[in-house]
């Protein structure tokens, strides 16, 4: 079962609810495994939103306010040699990863623009910074195919060639996949996002702010 210390928020949101008012998102403090879409894309009367939609113990959006995701040191695995690797880190250095597949003893975070209308897509996903990290902390979204090669979708890797802070083509509306989440060192990371529909050129979110314990 996953960890989600969320009570006083959740009762907040059922009360909300019965007086008829807007409930918010829903804050947890820590959740450390489970099926987690951190990047929820959601458009609602004209405005985009980022937050957190999570699956257990009920389909329901978190907001990343106040919400710590904590990826466990269980997760460290080696950088892969080969050219294709180089912009993840040195060939055989740790990397702390939250991977493509789930595995139940880690987050297994993906991104959703289930309830993006077609007409708003495609969505531009930007990576706006990534602060408050450890030394040598760096930041990758990628994901791999069915023969293990990496395709970055994005990157802090100051490296030449390797900063990525807009997502490639964009991510299509009404879709909702996962990626391997990838972090060069363990501490604590404040990643910031920002969305915006019809490629960049429609509306456009607040930048959010989401919190990564790594280890």
């Amino acid at each position: 079962m996953r960890l989600v210390h969320r009570t006083l928020a959740l009762v907040a949101a059922a009360t909300a609810t019965v007086l008829g008012l807007t409930a918010t998102p829903a804050a947890a403090a820590t959740i450390e495994t489970g099926h987690l879409d951190v990047l929820d894309v959601d458009y609602t009367a004209g405005a985009l939103t980022l937050d957190i939609r999570s699956y257990s113990p009920a389909n329901d959006d978190l907001s990343p306010a106040g919400t710590t995701l904590r990826l466990r040191s269980t997760s460290a695995i080696a950088v892969p040699s080969g050219s294709a690797w180089n912009c993840l880190g040195a060939a055989g250095a740790t990397v702390y990863v939250a991977p493509q597949a789930e595995n139940p003893n880690l987050i297994w975070p993906g991104w959703n623009t289930e309830d993006v209308p077609a007409a708003q897509g495609p969505v531009r996903m930007e990576l706006v910074g990534v602060s408050s990290v450890p030394a040598g902390g760096r930041f990758a979204l990628y994901t791999t195919n069915s023969f293990g090669t990496p395709t970055f979708r994005l990157n802090s890797n100051s490296a030449a060639g390797c900063p990525i802070s807009v997502w490639p083509g964009n991510i299509g509306a009404g879709g909702h996949a996962h990626g391997n989440w990838a972090f060069s060192a363990l501490g604590t990371y404040t990643l910031s996002f920002r969305a915006t529909a019809n490629g960049g050129a429609g509306v456009a979110s607040p930048t959010v702010n989401y919190t990564v314990q790594v280890g």
